[in-house]
């Protein structure tokens, strides 16, 4: 029997990387999907793939960021299925730069996308979990654990999305919400290749190593089996283990490391 069957599960951030491979994973586990970003052809192509009558599928053009959009799409998903199960704050980009070369205005853009859209998410959804006793799902990073050079407006968005889980957890667990906070690693997705204006650069090439990256396929299933057992949290990849481990444990150790292989995040152009 599916996992998921008849559940339903809203993702933010759908249209490609992460987001796009849980719809297809989920799906495959008989779920109906409720998918939300601000590209809707590429929402369509994925929608259609999955369910080209669109009896499965509700996809939706929602900007995480405005105030109020994510309200009216959960409206609709509610007039065309009833409830949400399981609501999925997948959206999410990186600015990175030093903060000599920053401004406000970089960090602002960051926090707009990466904790009010997670917060906005929350908000739009909260009600429907409270009655399905549904999942709640934040996809963080390792990042949330630590934080290089060059790299402090994603990091701390990312640290404040792991103390929102902590705190929601315990929030809403009279409700019967499970929260659970995914720390991927490094994915095979577009966020390396998006300028700190949040657009897209077909000509950029990933500086991370292939050996390091993880498939979203892969990612995908990973998370839907801990959706599925509600974990807590949920860290990716054998490094991205040993670093929340080091992180906790021994900090000084991971603290060394960094400076003596000098790691720091490569630098966008703006």
């Amino acid at each position: 029997m599916s996992k998921f069957s008849e559940r339903v599960v809203l993702i933010t951030g759908a249209s490609a990387g992460i987001g796009a491979a849980l719809a297809q994973e989920f799906a495959s586990e008989g779920a109906n999907l409720v998918l939300f970003a601000r590209r809707i052809e590429k929402l369509k192509e994925i929608a259609h793939s999955i369910d080209p009558t669109g009896a499965r599928v509700l996809y939706l053009t929602c900007d995480v960021t405005k105030d109020g959009e994510l309200e009216k799409a959960v409206e609709l998903a509610r007039a065309k299925f009833g409830k949400i199960d399981i609501a999925i704050a997948n959206a999410g980009w990186s600015v990175k730069g030093k903060l000599e070369e920053l401004s406000l205005a970089d960090y602002r853009r960051q926090w707009e996308t990466n904790v009010f859209g997670v917060l906005r998410t929350v908000y739009a959804t909260l009600e429907d979990l409270k009655q399905t006793q549904g999942r709640l799902v934040i996809i963080s990073s390792v990042k949330s654990y630590i934080a290089l050079a060059g790299d402090s407006p994603y990091s701390m968005s990312k640290f404040a999305l792991k103390a929102l889980c902590q705190s929601l957890s315990r929030e809403l667990t009279p409700y019967g919400i499970s929260v659970t906070h995914v720390c991927p690693a490094y994915v095979g997705t577009e966020i390396r290749r998006i300028d700190n204006q949040g657009n897209f650069q077909p000509d950029w090439s990933d500086p991370i190593s292939p050996r390091l990256i993880k498939s979203t396929e892969q990612t995908a299933k990973e998370i839907v089996k801990a959706v599925y057992r509600r974990q807590t949290e949920q860290v990716l990849t054998v490094y991205g283990k040993f670093i929340v481990l080091a992180q906790r444990h021994l900090p000084w150790l991971l603290s060394w490391l960094i400076s003596r292989w000098q790691i720091k995040v490569v630098a966008k152009s703006n």
